[in-house]
């Protein structure tokens, strides 16, 4: 509050006035060094009302602004700013009350507006029993006040920033949890799914054996009774159809058996290994004599091909070969059967089944069953097959081209 509007204690004024003059009057070195010092102090008389002030240093007033004149017959409280609370001012004035010594920081507002923080130190003068005036001196706390105040404002602003990160944190954690449980949930849905999953494979794995194991039984029944009915023809010519025919079922029995009971996939044959195995069965199966004809396989080192297309092959190959060992080499004739499987390197690939026997005629080759099974076998697979006459002309030679399944689109 200005000075101005502050209500004069004249009383008090008038007793500061007398001060004032008997202090200039003797002049001594205290009355010097304390109007010289840089300290701003004051002196109050508690015998007057209101416990005015009666004495101001320079230094008070250049710190507050204020003309001597204008602070004499003042309380303390003349200059408390805006920040000055109530509960401050009451302990001040019930310190002095009480006559007590006590330090006190206060807001002042100087002449010019600006406000200035300082530590009050009061003690009070005692005459016997009597306090008798106040003695008070300031020290300017502003530049320390003004660090606190900043202090203040930065913990305040470091505080919401960190509640913001926590509160952020917080939703990223719940949103973790979220998804954490969500993948939870999926995994135990994928786990219940596989574990389905393999459920279904072995009963599918179950079906397909049950299904193999009756295919099979029911080739082994189709060729036994051809064979009976083989053994009760008299027609000669009847009788070779039905063990031809009987022949064959049991070679598409074996061509099935080993695809059937092969190690890995059902839906990738190692089509190399599948038909060594091949040859090396009926070479022991149907040649006439052991040790006088073999078989030679030289296939691609890996043809990993599907069953749908090994298969035909193999029905080729059985059908070829087992021609080749009951017809290509009569009377005790010794020779060799060769299978060949490579690519051309034009995006197909050449079969080859091959002997060095006897040969077939050209009659003999138009009315071949067998060729037409052979060619049947070749279009599954996509593919051409013609016989001709082996290298050098001797024997006979069964190529199938067929589109190879590894090769780049064009």
């Amino acid at each position: 509050m200005p000075v101005s509007s502050q209500p004069r204690n004249r009383e008090g004024q008038a007793a500061a006035e007398r001060v004032l003059c008997d202090i200039e009057a003797r002049n001594g070195p205290f009355v010097a060094a304390v109007q010289a010092t840089r300290v701003p102090m004051v002196v109050t008389d508690p015998r007057i009302a209101g416990n005015p002030i009666i004495y101001a240093n320079d230094a008070f007033v250049r710190m507050c602004g204020y003309k001597q004149a204008d602070v004499l017959g003042q309380d303390y409280f003349f200059l408390l700013g805006e920040h000055a609370s109530p509960e401050v001012a009451g302990r001040v004035e019930a310190a002095i009350a009480a006559g007590l010594n006590f330090i006190e920081d206060v807001p002042f507002r100087t002449k010019d507006g600006r406000e200035v923080w300082v530590s009050m130190f009061v003690s009070p003068v005692s005459e016997g029993d009597r306090v008798v005036q106040h003695f008070a001196s300031f020290l300017d706390i502003s530049e320390r006040v003004a660090r606190e105040w900043d202090l203040r404002a930065a913990k305040e602003t470091l505080d919401r920033r960190v509640a913001t990160r926590t509160r952020r944190l917080q939703e990223v954690n719940a949103r973790l949890q979220e998804e954490v449980e969500r993948r939870q949930r999926t995994e135990a849905a994928l786990r219940d799914a596989l574990a389905q999953g393999e459920e279904d494979i072995r009963y599918r794995d179950f079906l397909i054996r049950e299904v193999n194991h009756r295919t099979k039984n029911a080739l082994q029944l189709a060729a036994s009774l051809l064979g009976v009915q083989a053994r009760h023809v008299q027609d000669p010519h009847c009788r070779d159809a039905l063990e031809a025919a009987m022949g064959r079922l049991r070679r598409v029995g074996g061509v099935h058996a080993l695809l059937t009971y092969q190690t890995g996939s059902p839906n990738a044959v190692d089509c190399p290994d599948y038909l060594r195995r091949l040859c090396r069965e009926m070479e022991e199966g149907l040649s006439p004599l052991g040790g006088r004809v073999t078989v030679e396989v030289e296939t691609e080192e890996e043809a990993v091909w599907s069953p749908d297309l090994v298969l035909p092959l193999g029905l080729i190959v059985g059908e070829a070969v087992t021609n080749a060992l009951k017809y290509a080499f009569p009377d005790g004739r010794e020779g060799q059967v060769r299978v060949e499987l490579h690519a051309n390197g034009d995006g197909t690939m050449r079969l080859l089944i091959e002997d060095d026997g006897a040969g077939m005629s050209a009659e003999r080759r138009a009315g071949s069953f067998g060729l037409r099974l052979i060619e049947m076998f070749a279009k599954q697979v996509k593919g051409r097959a013609v016989m001709e006459a082996g290298r050098g002309g001797q024997g006979t030679a069964v190529v199938v081209t067929f589109p190879d399944p590894d090769a780049a689109p064009g």
